[in-house]
């Protein structure tokens, strides 16, 4: 659908926000020069922060290993019959034939480390793995450059390093076989509504509603409307991340026919986490009407003190999808995941009405839908995760600690810095903030338009993503959001990000 022909060239009212921040961002290129522009409308930080360095100098080892084990005139998994020792000696000589020996040195200490890291994760998930074993499931075939077809569920390598994350980091109690490897979160949420909405799954059908909190991340408002479902909302404040209303009372109102909850935790556009209490009554009320849950939780490495998701209140009955892309800085990875407990596993395909026509399981089913084409596998032998992608991406997560922990500290002075020159109060949201233009204090543009505010801006080198088709229509039919604006503060400079806030300042109070 185009945008609209209108003076701004879009209407907030009507066009999708992730085709207009590119017209705002021609606005602003043309305007102050490329170079000079703030773009705050994406969620991507790699134009801020980059990826580990020390993951992807450890991975740049695994390619040269990879190149000593595999090449023309040999081949790893069928050539080589050597034990644990001659191989270990083979990437010494090799390494520091390659190498200075302090890098050398360097490299060699940290393939040790992640040989005993992944042996301890594959123990703890019932994989007896010993040292070789893991040195051959890592370079068969060129896996670790993408020189085969992978597992369609992800390796199960990779697998044991995300599982073991999860449990680490929120106490999921699961293991490797628990996962599916998702071409990102998007490629997650796509193929869930394309399961869900399938004929012969039959479990949403038009006229069905699915619960959203608003504001939402705007895709979801899309997938719902051009399904023919409805939307049923609990309102969120986007200044403080709460429930705006008694929750109870807003949960007696659902429909009868309300037969999913899809949850982002933490949210975008907020950048609030859930609390436990909400979770808690969310996961009641799925009980109470058997509703499935789906939780898109991208952003959930950001809160350290995060402990608890809604897999803690509605186990059996929650689609978790996770990825690496955000936290490790790295979104052009495409490396996300479903997170399934092996007794949502069971209950959900009841929930789903066992369509073993189709597939003999949810975790089947899901794997051939995640293909091109219907949801019966018409390209279920790939994965769709490429094995570089992987293997980078757990060499971050392993080896990025640091780079980790600076990056969290970084974006905290983003936020805090970034509400402190607008003037607004800062309530401990992350990543995303969602504002109203015109409750920055001292502003003089009222009566503008929205249209007229996010092009001014743009002309002043600052893009921001319009946040009015975040909130859903009921929300929208009760207040007009069209001058509010979602900021992405990870993905510029601290300099920039500084920079950003100022020309906002000054436009909306000139």
């Amino acid at each position: 659908m185009k945008l609209r022909d209108n003076k701004w060239g879009f209407d907030l009212e009507l066009d999708n926000p992730f085709r207009i921040f590119r017209v705002l961002r021609d606005i602003a290129d043309e305007s102050v020069g490329t170079e000079n522009v703030v773009d705050l409308s994406r969620g991507d930080p790699g134009y801020g922060f980059s990826p580990s360095v020390k993951g992807r100098e450890f991975y740049s080892f695994l390619l040269e290993i990879d190149m000593m084990f595999n090449n023309p005139s040999h081949h790893f998994a069928s050539d080589n019959r050597d034990d644990y020792d001659v191989l270990w000696k083979k990437i010494q000589d090799m390494a520091q034939e390659t190498y200075s020996p302090s890098k050398a040195e360097r490299l060699l200490k940290n393939f040790y480390f992640f040989l005993t890291r992944i042996g301890k994760y594959a123990s703890e998930q019932g994989l007896g793995w010993d040292k070789r074993e893991i040195i051959f499931e890592m370079f068969k075939y060129s896996t670790v450059s993408g020189g085969s077809y992978h597992i369609p569920n992800g390796e199960p390598l990779v697998r044991t390093v995300i599982a073991h994350h999860y449990n680490k980091l929120l106490g999921l109690e699961i293991d490797y076989r628990d996962l599916i490897l998702m071409q990102g979160v998007s490629h997650g949420i796509g193929t869930i509504f394309k399961v869900l909405c399938d004929e012969k799954v039959g479990f949403l059908k038009k006229g069905d509603t699915v619960l959203l909190n608003s504001p939402v991340y705007a895709p979801y408002n899309t997938i719902i409307e051009n399904r023919g479902l409805n939307t049923f909302s609990i309102p969120i404040d986007p200044a403080t991340g709460k429930v705006v209303g008694d929750l109870d009372e807003i949960l007696a109102e659902a429909p009868d026919n309300l037969k999913l909850i899809c949850l982002i935790d933490p949210n975008n556009p907020t950048g609030f986490m859930n609390d436990e209490e909400f979770m808690r009554r969310i996961g009641e009320f799925a009980e109470e009407r058997d509703i499935l849950i789906v939780s898109d939780e991208v952003y959930s490495d950001f809160f350290f003190e995060r402990t608890k998701n809604i897999m803690h209140f509605a186990r059996k009955r929650t689609i978790m999808i996770g990825g690496r892309s955000k936290i490790e800085r790295s979104t052009g990875l495409r490396f996300g995941e479903y997170i399934i407990a092996k007794e949502a596993q069971e209950y959900i395909w009841r929930m789903l009405g066992k369509p073993e026509k189709i597939a003999p399981d949810l975790m089947s089913l899901l794997v051939f839908a995640k293909a091109p084409g219907g949801i019966q596998g018409e390209f279920q032998h790939v994965t769709f995760v490429p094995g570089p992608s992987q293997y980078l991406g757990i060499a971050h997560m392993i080896f990025g600690d640091d780079d980790r922990n600076e990056y969290l500290k970084r974006i905290r002075s983003n936020m805090e810095s970034f509400h402190e020159i607008l003037g607004l109060d800062y309530n401990k949201n992350l990543y995303y903030t969602c504002f109203d233009l015109l409750e920055i204090p001292g502003q003089r543009k009222e009566g503008l338009c929205g249209e007229e505010l996010f092009c001014g801006l743009a002309r002043q080198g600052v893009v921001l993503i319009p946040a009015n088709m975040f909130f859903s229509e009921a929300e929208r039919e009760k207040k007009d959001y069209r001058t509010f604006a979602r900021g992405s503060l990870p993905n510029v400079t601290f300099s920039n990000l500084q920079k950003g806030a100022r020309l906002i300042k000054e436009y909306i109070t000139g």
